[in-house]
């Protein structure tokens, strides 16, 4: 069979449309297809149709496969509309009927259609040849490398405990967080960013190693999350589960100082001998690619006991995007949705990553501020899942309502998020430290501590009334460190919190 787009024509849609003022008493659906991409797993179709109320559909691997799917058009007009299927097998030949209906349930003439998925990834590791879907947790925790001024120091096996194990007030241990999200936004050796900003210089190639060093060296920290989940098993047992990690993806900017549009896009370094020039996307793509593969060789060179590599994250918290994505997805946008985006392209290299990480059995997650730009199309940018940040813990001016974040999360199904740093760690506030608000302000004191830990108790109540708890993924953002200084705190309220918090992580009815 072919693997490139083909184009089937049912009955000129010109003839079939009414003049002005005409009553038209017969319809006659038509439709266009046309096959727009194809890849290992997913196929894209643009369609045009007329007279045309309901869009009925079927793929398989057998010819007249039944049209058991459906689609409204939205008009009996002239309609263009965008299909996408995936999880199909790679290198795999498939058959796809369309027919139009009309409002009275009028059929149009069966468009047939052959395609053939292109080869899958050749190259997968034993984790991923073992996987039936992308695997899937009940939380995640952001574990931020803070490599750029080692305080607290890097991820040693106790930091990591307080993560894998919770022992409640009664003494029994828990298993705490399913996954691990592994996550860092600047390179302090260099001064570098690993994500889109105007105000530094973007990260180099260099950096990105230094990254997968500090992360999946032989000593690197994840070396300490598996000798963590080591001794937390010789107390619990196996886990019923796999403890996964999420690799965070540094962004291959495309320009060297992103603020400044006539700086040079050929800064980030070679690969196979060649200077990338990230004004091209295949080039950007191609970095990705390395750093992926680099993950992913590098998790199986280490032979980890108790970690398993579950896919990969975008790092930027919002996602400006063409307009014509939002359009061609039915979505609703803003200037804000759209702003600068012909410079990031998201639109493309979002898809690219998430096919191939979805090409090794491997999934992609992003987790953007509070109704960021891109929110509301995650799934049709390809990540597998997307938690929603309220932000709601640094308001001081109430900006961020909880249930503003709610209504998001429900609407668009998204997971849910839990935020909180040390600015209600007690014991660490003790010493007159201020805490920083949203904008990165010095602005909470000790005295504060009271009203954040309530504030946090909002989101609890927030999730559970809206019946969002338990049936969503919960993402935790506990700053830097605060999620062990809270276990390790002698404060009494420090206790008390914490056990209120890792409750609320371990009594999800996802856990169960």
């Amino acid at each position: 069979m072919r693997r490139f787009s083909v184009i089937f024509l049912l009955a000129s849609l010109g003839l079939l449309s009414c003049g002005p003022g005409e009553k038209q008493d017969k319809y006659e659906p038509a439709i266009r297809v046309e096959i727009k991409d194809i890849s290992a797993y997913r196929v894209s179709f643009s369609i045009n149709t007329i007279d045309t109320k309901t869009l009925a559909y079927g793929y398989g691997t057998s010819a007249s496969p039944e049209m058991n799917l459906s689609m409204d058009t939205g008009s009996l007009h002239s309609t263009s509309l965008s299909l996408e299927i995936g999880s199909l097998a790679p290198d795999t030949d498939y058959f796809i009927d369309f027919q139009g209906l009309g409002p009275g349930s009028e059929k149009g003439a069966v468009v047939s259609l052959e395609f053939s998925t292109a080869p899958g990834q050749s190259q997968l590791y034993s984790w991923e040849r073992s996987r039936s879907a992308v695997p899937s947790f009940a939380d995640i925790t952001l574990v931020t490398l803070g490599q750029h001024n080692y305080n607290p120091p890097l991820w040693a096996k106790e930091r990591f405990a307080s993560h894998v194990l919770y022992t409640d007030e009664n003494g029994s241990a828990h298993w705490l967080y399913d996954a691990f999200l592994c996550i860092d936004g600047y390179d302090g050796k260099r001064g570098l960013s690993f994500s889109i900003t105007n105000s530094r210089y973007s990260a180099v190639k260099e950096s990105w190693e230094d990254l997968l060093d500090a992360w999946l060296g032989s000593d690197g920290a994840l070396r300490k999350l598996d000798e963590a989940i080591s001794d937390a098993s010789a107390r619990l047992g196996e886990p019923h589960t796999p403890r996964y990690v999420v690799m965070s993806l540094p962004d291959p900017i495309r320009f060297q100082f992103f603020g400044d549009k006539k700086s040079s896009t050929t800064y980030w370094g070679a690969l196979g001998g060649r200077q990338l020039d990230f004004s091209r996307t295949e080039d950007q793509e191609a970095a990705y690619k390395w750093y992926m593969d680099a993950c992913r060789e590098r998790f199986n060179a280490l032979k980890f006991r108790n970690i398993e590599l579950a896919g990969f994250y975008i790092l930027s918290e919002e996602l400006p995007l063409d307009p014509a994505f939002f359009r061609e997805a039915g979505k609703s946008y803003d200037y804000a949705d759209t702003w600068n985006w012909e410079h990031k392209r998201w639109e493309v290299l979002v898809p690219w990553v998430a096919e191939y990480a979805h090409s090794c059995n491997e999934g992609l997650w992003w987790v953007p501020y509070h109704l960021a730009p891109g929110y509301k199309v995650w799934k049709e940018l390809g990540f597998d899942c997307a938690f929603m940040q309220p932000n709601h813990y640094w308001d001081t001016a109430d900006q961020h309502p909880m249930s503003k974040s709610v209504a998001a999360i429900r609407q668009y199904r998204m997971g849910i998020e839990l935020e909180f740093e040390y600015s209600l760690v007690a014991e660490v506030m003790a010493d007159g430290r201020f805490g920083p608000d949203g904008s990165g302000n010095a602005t909470f004191t000790k005295d504060d501590i009271p009203a954040l830990r309530d504030r946090l108790r909002e989101y609890f109540r927030g999730y559970k009334e809206t019946g969002l708890y338990g049936v969503l993924p919960i993402a935790v953002y506990s700053g830097t460190d605060a999620m062990h200084q809270l276990a390790v705190s002698k404060d009494e309220g420090d206790k008390a919190f914490y056990h209120e918090l890792c409750h609320y992580i371990i009594d999800s009815p996802l856990k169960k």
